[in-house]
């Protein structure tokens, strides 16, 4: 019962600071397209949106400090990074992303249903600087398919950079689907790992509403993002129990699967 009366207090009081919020401000990781800041901006009219990127540590220790509101991180399905544990802080998962390989259009393997690690060997790779979020996820799944060293033409800071390299540079890189880009090829990988993108927003600062107009319009806005990448949709489709957070938004062919 204490606890109940409690927890009611903790609502209302979040809802009290919330009402008086005049700008909400999103964090998010990699790059920021201006439409999301506009389907942000559509789901909660009555305050003003602004949008910035930063890597996740920094995203989230803006939110712990108050200087963003809520935040879009990427983190490992498996491991939940430490400055996500603080007191304080709540998330909740937007989706989780399988990891895939980039390869040039044209390329080889961009036609094949699934690469596994006997693959990758012969490719000329890009991988991520190590002090990029990605540098150790990659490692990791590198690692499980078999392959500690792969060498490396270039260590790109951020996705979109690369892309370029495996656009321009006839390279092979891993990455999720929003860390492609439309210019090159994606193949799922056999066994891979994947990425939980978590909204993150300290407890009581955010009205209730409005978490769930988020959750639901950055959502959205992935199945949106997706229908950009047939391939990834109809993967998406085909295994609607991998994206149990996207069930509502998908086409029906797809839940009744």
């Amino acid at each position: 019962m204490l606890a109940d009366l409690v927890q009611q207090a903790d609502d209302v009081i979040g809802e009290a600071a919330a009402s008086t919020t005049i700008t909400l401000r999103f964090g998010n990781t990699e790059w920021t397209p201006p439409t999301l800041l506009g389907a942000i901006q559509a789901a909660v009219p009555t305050v003003d949106v602004e949008t910035e990127t930063l890597s996740p540590a920094a995203a989230v220790d803006a939110v712990h400090r108050g200087a963003l509101t809520v935040a879009m991180v990427p983190c490992s399905a498996t491991d939940m990074p430490e400055s996500l544990l603080q007191t304080g802080l709540e998330t909740k998962v937007i989706v989780r992303e399988p990891i895939w390989l980039a390869v040039p259009r044209g390329h080889p393997l961009a036609g094949r249903p699934f690469v596994d690690g006997s693959h990758l060997s012969t490719l000329r790779w890009v991988h991520y600087s190590r002090d990029h979020w990605f540098h150790e996820i990659e490692k990791k799944l590198l690692a499980k398919l078999h392959h500690t060293d792969l060498g490396a033409a270039h260590y790109a800071d951020g996705h979109h950079e690369a892309m370029s390299w495996v656009r321009d540079a006839d390279a092979a890189a891993l990455t999720t689907a929003t860390g492609a880009t439309n210019d090159v090829g994606l193949v799922p990988i056999r066994e891979t790992q994947s990425i939980a993108q978590l909204l993150v927003w300290r407890r009581d600062t955010v009205a209730r509403d409005t978490l769930c107009r988020l959750v639901d319009t950055v959502r959205q806005y992935y199945c949106a993002y997706a229908r950009s990448i047939p391939r990834y949709l109809a993967w998406i489709m085909e295994h609607p129990a991998d994206f149990p957070e996207l069930e509502r938004f998908l086409p029906v062919r797809a839940q009744a699967g």
